[in-house]
């Protein structure tokens, strides 16, 4: 594994100066590979860029196949000053050979390395501090992320601290609302988020383990596909807290408090960035493709795809009376404000994601835009088109549904082929069950496939005025739905993400049809609005040639 180069100036288009790597495998201490790391946070006007990354020497390993071997992975750095088309590795390296010494691991990769104020405040360091965490594990232990410390003006010289956080193995808060935080980690990120005078902090990453999702696991992989790798893409968030331990040395850890999905479908290897010019929190993630075969991807002439930029930001819902079925404290991926608020109100904190504002730009120059009139749905009319129809395999939907707790059983949009009504996929989301889910099963004639369901926790929350004799209310549920090909990505409400593939019909271009549905419906359902968006950015690339280089992509 080596590492490319692309650059973008706004997250949406995106310019390759080369084909070829621009960071290779050529030391010895890196020889088997350059694996994932992340960049030095950039002060304005730096004329330099510097990286962090796993430097491999020596492969296989897994946390599968104990006994990790030592030293196998660490942590090396290259600077860049022609915008990252050359790097020059660092004379220090391997800045950090491997391992702590006194731990056996499970896994030792994927550096994050960032400011993280809590942390100075905490020590009481007289300069402003780096930390880096390095993902992994301690064997039969459970997972955990390694935790550094070092200064701007020596990145050559790591401090290990400790682990960050330490887990029970298979740890699972809920069964349903929480995913199982596994055995090993990949891709730890730290964050500290904010709104108004409210901070929480924050990890996202990947667990691996071997505790699989039962709509994954109760529909197994037709031959010749390889089979879903067990992982997830999780976040918590806890207290940091910094105390001495009996040795007199810094004992510091954040303490689990919430947590859940990050995404809720293959989504996988996240990264983010803080970006100073908008003091936002941008994510990137990985949608691998273990649902299709070997021969598909060879005809298809490329395998996975990053999904969609993300914004993660604290989301917080005021004067919560209750969800939609579940008691509030039994709903783990929301953190419950400790006491009333007043009138029997809460407030919940959780994650939020939503796609990147920018992505609204590929709205504008679509080929075709369709606005439905509100559709109301009953029991005689259970169902209902939305206007217009899809003929560009990239394309964007977004709906506004008001619902009751009775309205009906399940919500959502198939999505149908005109030629065979019989293929199609849907997106609903399940009142009682409170999840959200993408079946898969009948979006393609062949059998080629796993197209097990998609599927994740998601629940509406009533609300009622502080001091109001009102009736509390159910905030409205809002769906959006962007289709790139194959690629499907789903968000409700700032706060529930999904990515997949859904694989269509072989053959020439298709046109499908968007129906809203409810399912035993009883109070009514109204989509209040629907809108689509066919042939986003007028089906232009978003990749495009370095003029410079006169690299064709």
């Amino acid at each position: 594994m080596s590492w490319g180069h692309v650059t973008s100036p706004d997250l949406l288009v995106w310019t390759r100066g080369s084909k070829r790597p621009v960071l290779l495998r050529d030391e010895e201490y890196d020889a088997a590979g350059v694996f994932t790391g992340c960049f030095l946070p950039v002060e304005k006007g730096a004329k330099e860029l510097t990286v962090f990354y796993s430097s491999i020497r020596q492969l296989p390993f897994h946390w599968t196949t104990p006994p990790y071997p030592r030293d196998a992975a660490g942590l090396s750095a290259a600077t860049s000053t022609d915008g990252g088309r050359t790097w020059q590795k660092s004379p220090h390296n391997p800045i950090i050979k491997g391992e702590p010494e006194d731990v056996q691991v499970s896994g030792f990769r994927d550096p994050y390395i960032a400011p993280w104020e809590v942390l100075d405040e905490l020590r009481g360091t007289k300069e402003k501090m780096l930390y880096s965490i390095i993902s992994g594990g301690m064997q039969d232990a459970g997972p955990t992320s390694f935790l550094y410390a070092t200064t701007y003006d020596n990145i050559g010289e790591f401090e290990y601290l400790r682990p960050l956080v330490t887990p029970s193995a298979r740890f699972q808060p809920s069964e349903h609302w929480s995913g199982n935080y596994g055995m090993n980690w990949e891709c730890t990120n730290f964050m500290t988020l904010s709104n108004n005078a409210t901070s929480k902090h924050f990890l996202i990453l990947g667990a691996e383990g071997d505790v699989e999702r039962k709509h994954v696991s109760e529909h197994p992989s037709p031959p010749g596909c390889p089979g879903r790798t067990v992982r997830a893409q999780l976040w918590m968030s806890g207290d940091v807290t910094c105390s001495k331990d009996d040795n007199d040395k810094e004992d510091i850890k954040i303490s689990y408090k919430a947590g859940g999905f990050l995404d809720h479908g293959s989504y996988y290897a996240a990264n983010s960035f803080h970006d100073p010019r908008t003091n936002r929190r941008v994510v990137y993630g990985w949608i691998p493709e273990e649902d299709a075969t070997p021969e598909h991807a060879a005809v298809q002439g490329w395998n996975g795809a990053l999904a969609l930029p993300r914004e993660l930001f604290l989301l917080t819902i005021s004067s919560v009376t209750r969800a939609l079925n579940s008691p509030l404290n039994e709903v783990t991926c929301f953190e419950v404000e400790a006491g009333e608020v007043e009138d029997g109100l809460k407030q919940l904190h959780t994650l939020g994601i939503r796609p990147i504002e920018e992505l609204n730009q590929l709205q504008q120059s679509c080929h075709e835009f369709f606005e439905s009139q509100p559709i109301s749905l009953s029991s005689s009319t259970p169902t209902s088109a939305v206007s217009g129809r899809l003929t560009k395999p990239a394309w964007e939907l977004q709906a506004t549904i008001i619902l009751t707790e009775k309205s009906c059983s399940s919500v959502g949009f198939h999505i149908r082929n005109t030629r065979s009504k019989r293929i199609r996929s849907t997106i609903s989301f399940d009142l009682a069950k409170e999840t959200i889910k993408v079946a898969r099963n009948e979006s393609v004639s062949t059998k080629n496939f796993n197209n097990c369901p998609e599927q994740g926790p998601f629940t509406l929350f009533y609300t009622r005025e502080s001091g109001s004799k009102e009736e509390e209310v159910l905030e409205k549920l809002r769906l959006r739905i962007i289709f790139d090909g194959d690629v499907c990505e789903v968000f409700a409400n700032d706060r529930f993400a999904l990515a997949t593939m859904v694989y269509s019909v072989d053959g020439p271009a298709q046109e499908y049809e968007v129906v809203a549905f409810a399912e035993d419906v009883m109070d009514g359902v109204r989509f209040e609005e629907a809108k689509m968006w066919d042939g986003l950015n007028g089906m232009k690339s978003l990749l495009i040639e370095d003029v410079a280089t006169g690299n064709g992509i």
